[in-house]
């Protein structure tokens, strides 16, 4: 598959690292879709089809973690991706609770990071970006 034919959904409450998020995957033919707090997530999800979360872990608003049960009733197949500087001891912890997580992806890191893993869980082809 093309990344044309795929919908991110980025939450942070970084200003700054939504815009780099939006350029890097908007260049590379993603549709992207940002928000800054954990209860917008869950307003993104309602109103667009998305195929993949990318989070942050501490956000305003609305406790993101109780954000990832509303994800495990409501979008089981929703693949996430967890950005934090904050998840030392979660994977275990995620797994207990039987919150799917695709990957952990540690604070602070490169855009490309996170483009690759990406990439990796929706099976794009670098190679075949748009068209």
């Amino acid at each position: 598959m093309k990344s044309s034919d795929f919908t991110i959904l980025f939450a942070d409450d970084n200003p700054s690292v939504l815009l780099a998020y939006f350029k890097a995957f908007n260049k590379e033919g993603f549709r992207v879709l940002s928000c800054e707090d954990a209860a917008q997530v869950l307003v993104e999800l309602k109103d667009e089809k998305v195929d993949l979360l990318v989070t942050d872990l501490e956000m305003p608003t609305a406790n993101t973690l109780e954000t990832f049960e509303i994800l495990k009733k409501e979008y089981p197949r929703l693949p996430v991706v967890v950005v934090s500087g904050h998840y030392k001891d979660l994977k275990t912890d995620f797994m207990e609770k039987g919150y799917k997580v695709s990957a952990f992806i540690s604070k602070p890191c490169a855009v490309s990071t996170v483009m690759d893993k990406v990439r990796e869980i929706l099976k794009v082809d670098a190679d075949k970006k748009t068209k």
